[in-house]
């Protein structure tokens, strides 16, 4: 408001008077200007005692002091660009020593410098101060240019100061004793307290109110407020001084007023309407035109294109105070044009005597900024008897509304089949009593504040993000069927039907939908009881009925000194059925062969089905004696069972793992890993066979050394224990256009070490991780993007490792197209990483996926490129958009010939088909030296820089 104040006076001064010549001075010489200290004062304005010069600013000092056009006065006017105001006062002290301070009183001073001679004319100490220079030449840290002096008695010292500033010369050059100093500190500080404290507080209620009421005015209000807060503390100082910015003081002040004129256009709207559409027009013009001049305009400029911005404003709202505005706002109408006229007299009688180069007394620089601030009350209590009578007149329209809307409330609330409207982000908006119902609350007020995400209503959570992947796909879905969860934790059988749509009110998407209850005709309760326990394919139980009842048989044992026998029973290669015949003849071949193992089990055990093709066979006392034998007829019976699907005639086998039960052995789980264990070395060991555990079996331990990881992996995709590094491309042949880079992952231990992919990803693709460790890398990273969107506007391309096995995962990839709708990232911001193995082993599923999303502008790179058998063969294959080359031929160029012309061949065959080459574990300069000749794209590696967590790229922070 200062700058703004400023601005406008000195718009009318100049149309008011001529301006001053600044470069006409008299030749005359006079005498060298001396100040006594003599201790009686402690502040002296060596203003008035100094003589003046205006020279080049290619002159230096000694140049200046031999110069003999000094006067006792100067024009406050600007400077030209090169030109500099130099002035000098010499001091002398007849007192005891004391320490002084030079104060310059001006914090906007783009350039300072104060020499301090003795009297021989030697410099004692200089000081290069301003707001185009560091904060750190400054001796002191003070919002104002304050230096020390020592000035002993009986000995003058000569002080020079030269000056350059682009807007006008209005500066206090005072000498003040250290008590006068702190005085005066701690009298602004406690003044800037209060009028700081008073005018927050009035942000604070308007911007509380806003949020409870939504009234647009309070929330333009509070940002006027805290604009001339900023203005204030600007023009005190304060912000450059604390921020660091002190090279944009000016700029600040200048946006500082737009943000102004535009908030006071805003209020304007509200309290004199309607309006004529070209008044709003050209107040926002007013606005946008003092923005501008922050960016490409001088300081004076910028003061005087404020100023007239200004003025024009406050007339055009003049105008639309006497013929715009409702006839029952006389009152807040009145109250208005008080606060605002207040505001523009004292703001003109502030910039007038800024102009007239008359630095601003303390006492009425206060009285000044105390009527400003009534004048903002009186604005504030004009807002509130608007609104007073605003909300009496909507209070009427409303009755008319809600009569109007009952009746579509009405079809809401007692339509037969559950309604909803929920966010996207899972909050559930709005229901009727249907829905509380269908899902066991006693009313629409109990679900509302008792559900905390729609989530809960699914009996698999993940139901719901493949339902929001449907709805951002197609936009709506129709009579989908999944099982739900009630309150009481009871299954039951839904029929979703849901599109995305718009509030009214803004521009929020919503999910509107219907749910209906479909339980009855799904199944009978005896049905769903045995649903909840039984596989539905194979008539076994299922994995937790089964875990369950082992539980309890381990129990027994323990009691009874009972014999028990876990079988864990796996089909042999049952994916390339699935792969080859497709899920259909898998889950046909599984139902014969559940009904031979039922044959062969007979009642002498229990069986339940742990996985897709995974059983458990459990037996006690008798039977688990007769374990070695069962297992074996299992093995032959399977063996020699010729299974049928559509004519053709397959041959199964089975590996079966065997854990004979002991003391030491306390819970299901520990029987249940043992088992797997001794079924994986079955596999490992040739498969159709019988493998018993042995603790002292060394293939099992490194098995289970690597089954540890299973539950860390979990752990950390529940509690967020992975952390998200990044590692930069080089540009070879190109100039760098932003951020470019891929993202690593870490997992964070119990001691907080960072434990690279390699050690816990074969154990995730193992108990197929793989694909939530995807989904968790891409919904981290996306997050973080819309966190920071400076950094995602900077963005050129980010790569983003997926596991093989994530490829042919449909959850997943409705999951990412969900992410890239929500997050709003730029399909052509993201590059997806896929190795050149598994590419090869699911070219069908890879080429699928890469369609799917190159469609829409992502782009794909192939890594560990040469490391295949068939690389060139398939890479035509593939159409991917860059090649990542192995870093086993990278690391070796310089050494080896082979090497080098394997990187060198790779090259060319990319080149030849428009793809783009990366080179991997780039260690060395020299490395990157050969790259280059080659014509490698891209370098990446330690030789170009390390590995860093992704929150130092930030928007806040510097290394970013």
């Amino acid at each position: 408001m200062r700058l703004l104040t400023h601005a406008c006076s000195l718009f009318c001064f100049m149309l008011l008077t001529v301006q001053l010549s600044q470069t006409v001075w008299a030749q005359a010489p006079l005498p060298h200007p001396m100040v006594n200290l003599d201790g009686s004062s402690p502040t002296i304005d060596l203003l008035t005692h100094s003589q003046w010069l205006v020279a080049d600013n290619r002159v230096q000092l000694s140049d200046v002091q031999e110069l003999q056009t000094w006067r006792s006065t100067f024009s406050p006017q600007p400077l030209n660009a090169n030109q500099s105001l130099w002035g000098k006062v010499t001091l002398q002290s007849d007192s005891s020593h004391q320490p002084y301070f030079i104060s310059i009183d001006n914090p906007r001073i783009d350039a300072l410098d104060i020499y301090v001679l003795d009297e021989r004319e030697r410099i004692i100490s200089s000081y290069r101060l301003g707001t185009t220079r560091p904060l750190e030449n400054r001796p002191y840290e003070h919002r104002l240019f304050v230096v020390p002096l020592d000035v002993p008695y009986a000995q003058p010292r000569n002080i020079y100061i030269k000056v350059r500033d682009e807007g006008p010369l209005v500066f206090a050059f005072k000498l003040k004793s250290e008590a006068a100093l702190n005085k005066k500190e701690q009298r602004n500080s406690t003044v800037f307290a209060l009028f700081s404290g008073a005018l927050a507080m009035m942000v604070l209620y308007f911007l509380v109110t806003y949020t409870l009421l939504r009234s647009p005015v309070r929330f333009w209000f509070s940002v006027a407020s805290a604009g001339y807060l900023l203005l204030f503390l600007n023009s005190q100082g304060i912000i450059s001084h604390v921020s660091g910015f002190n090279a944009y003081i000016d700029n600040i002040s200048t946006i500082v007023c737009a943000l102004l004129l535009f908030s006071l256009a805003k209020i304007t709207f509200t309290i004199f309407r309607p309006l004529p559409t070209y008044y709003r027009y050209f107040l926002y013009a007013m606005g946008w035109l003092s923005a501008a001049a922050a960016l490409i305009l001088n300081s004076y400029q910028q003061i005087l294109v404020v100023a007239g911005a200004s003025i024009m404003a406050i007339v055009v709202i003049a105008l639309l105070a006497i013929f715009y505005r409702y006839k029952d706002h006389t009152i807040s109408n009145r109250v208005f044009a008080l606060g605002l006229s207040l505001i523009t007299l004292t703001t003109c009688a502030h910039l007038g005597l800024y102009l007239n180069w008359i630095a601003f007394p303390e006492r009425l620089s206060l009285a000044l900024s105390t009527l400003i601030i009534i004048g903002i009350v009186l604005i504030a209590v004009a807002i509130a008897a608007h609104e007073k009578v605003i909300a009496f007149r909507h209070h009427n329209e409303q009755q008319d509304d809600i009569r109007a809307l009952q009746q579509f409330v009405d079809m809401f609330e007692f339509a037969p089949e559950g309604r909803f409207i929920s966010s996207l982000d899972g909050r559930l908006l709005r229901a009727n009593s249907a829905l509380a119902k269908i899902f066991g609350y006693d009313d629409v007020q109990q679900m509302l504040g008792q559900l905390s995400s729609m989530s809960q209503l699914y009996a698999e959570p993940n139901e719901r993000e493949l339902l929001l992947g449907e709805l951002h796909k197609n936009q709506y879905t129709l009579g989908k069927e999944l099982r739900g969860k009630t309150r009481q934790q009871k299954d039951i059988w839904l029929t979703v039907s849901a599109q995305l749509s718009k509030q009214a009110d803004s521009e929020e998407k919503v999910i509107c939908g219907s749910i209906l209850d479909i339980s009855a005709q799904k199944s009978t309760d005896l049905g769903l009881i045995y649903m909840a326990s039984h596989d539905t394919l194979t008539g076994f139980y299922q994995r937790q009925e089964f875990e369950k009842r082992l539980h309890m048989a381990i129990n027994v044992a323990g009691k009874q000194q009972d014999e028990l026998t876990l079988l864990h029973v796996n089909i042999d290669q049952f994916k390339a059925i699935n792969d080859t015949h497709g899920h259909k003849a898998g889950d046909a071949i599984l139902k014969q062969f559940s009904e031979l193992m039922l044959k062969t089990v007979t009642s002498d055990g229990i069986i339940g089905r742990l996985g897709g093709d995974e059983f458990g066979i459990l037996l006690t006392g008798n039977n688990a004696q007769n374990s070695f034998m069962l297992a074996n007829k299992l093995l032959n019976t399977v063996r020699e069972f010729h299974f049928a699907w559509e004519e053709r005639r397959l041959n199964l086998c089975v590996s079966i793992g065997q854990v004979p039960w002991n003391k030491a052995i306390s819970s299901s789980e520990q029987l249940l890993s043992m088992a797997d264990s001794a079924c994986y070395m079955a596999k490992k060991l040739g498969r159709n066979r019988l493998h018993t555990y042995s603790a002292t079996d060394k293939h099992i331990a490194k098995y289970e050394s690597q089954l540890s990881w299973l539950p860390r992996i979990q752990h950390a995709l529940a509690h967020d224990g992975f952390e998200l590094f990044c590692q930069s491309y080089m540009p070879m042949t190109t100039m760098a256009h932003g951020h470019h880079y891929e993202i690593l992952l870490r997992l964070v231990d119990e001691h907080d070490q960072h434990i690279l992919p390699n050690e816990f990803l074969p154990a995730a693709e193992r108990y197929n991780l793989s694909a939530k460790i995807d989904r968790w890398v891409i919904d981290r990273y996306f997050t973080w993007l819309n966190d920071n969107p400076k950094h995602k506007d900077a963005l050129y391309r980010c790569n983003i490792n997926l596991s093989g096995h994530s490829l042919g995962n449909q959850d997943l990839k409705l999951f990412i197209l969900s992410a890239f709708e929500k997050y709003q990232i730029p399909h052509n911001k993201i590059c997806f990483e896929i190795t050149e193995s598994m590419a090869i082993l699911k070219l069908d599923e890879t080429v699928d996926f890469i369609n799917t999303f190159k469609a829409l502008g992502c782009t794909f790179a192939l890594d560990d490129f040469g490391s295949g058998f068939s690389s060139y063969h398939y890479l035509k294959n593939l159409p991917v958009d860059q090649v990542k080359i192995d870093g086993d031929f990278v690391k070796n160029i310089l050494i080896d010939p082979v090497d080098m012309a394997m990187v060198t061949s790779i090259k060319d065959i990319a080149s030849a088909m428009q793809i783009q080459t990366v080179a991997e574990y780039v260690e060395s300069k020299e490395i990157m030296v050969e790259l280059g000749k080659i014509g490698v794209d891209f370098a990446q590696g330690y030789g170009v820089n390390k590995p860093a967590s992704l929150s130092t790229m930030a928007d806040g922070d510097k290394n970013g």
